[in-house]
């Protein structure tokens, strides 16, 4: 048992946990004009909570001999929700609220191309222990970083107020994609794991084709 013990210890030592507070969501600018023009700074410093994104295979039973099985035909992957601490005059809000404009104009039910609202962005997980502290010029080390594919908004929560408290404002918006692309950096795998083999790609913002043009609300 002791042995097993150690076993377990020095595995943790080796390999270490990932935490989920190291992360960043990284948004490209995509609205146009001066109004908000470091939007993708303040978005993310201040996301605050989101999730790490999954997919799940939507399969059907099949049966031609024996036991049925499950026979996938498509990939679904689940809306993601952003946390947002907010600024002072209300800046992440009103970003949204003209993102969700361009897409369904709310006065006059026009309906955009979906080309000309999606963009491309990114969640990274960090290992903050690689860091260097008695260094400033030491980056953190990024652990795996996912491309969202395709996004949009589709929803922005409630903001509850109350007198009874003196808290922070926070926003809420839920985010879909079409797909994601999972890249890992030289992450070593314990033994009998397979590394995940895939392509670097960033997010594609500066290539995201004829992006909105808002100033204002």
């Amino acid at each position: 048992m002791a042995g097993r013990l150690q076993e377990f210890i020095g595995h943790f030592n080796r390999y270490g946990v990932a935490k989920t507070s190291h992360f960043q969501f990284i948004c490209p600018p995509i609205v146009k004009g001066p109004l908000f023009s470091d939007a993708s700074k303040v978005l993310s410093l201040r996301c605050e909570a989101t999730e790490l994104p999954g997919r799940q295979l939507v399969s059907e039973d099949a049966h031609i001999y024996g036991p049925t099985y499950k026979v996938p035909y498509q990939t679904v992957y689940q809306e993601l929700t952003l946390t947002f601490l907010e600024t002072s005059t209300f800046y992440i809000r009103s970003f949204f609220e003209v993102w969700m404009n361009a897409i369904f104009n709310a006065s006059t039910n026009k309906v955009q191309y979906p080309n000309k609202t999606w963009v491309d962005t990114a969640l990274t997980q960090y290992d903050v222990s690689a860091r260097d502290e008695t260094d400033p010029s030491s980056s953190l080390k990024i652990i795996a970083q996912w491309a969202l594919h395709y996004c949009r908004p589709t929803a922005i929560n409630q903001m509850p107020v109350s007198w009874a408290e003196d808290g922070l404002h926070r926003i809420a918006v839920t985010l879909a994609f079409q797909s994601y692309t999972l890249t890992t950096f030289a992450a070593p795998s314990p033994p009998g794991v397979s590394p995940i083999k895939s392509e670097p790609k960033l997010p594609r913002g500066s290539g995201t084709p004829n992006p909105f043009n808002f100033t204002k609300i």
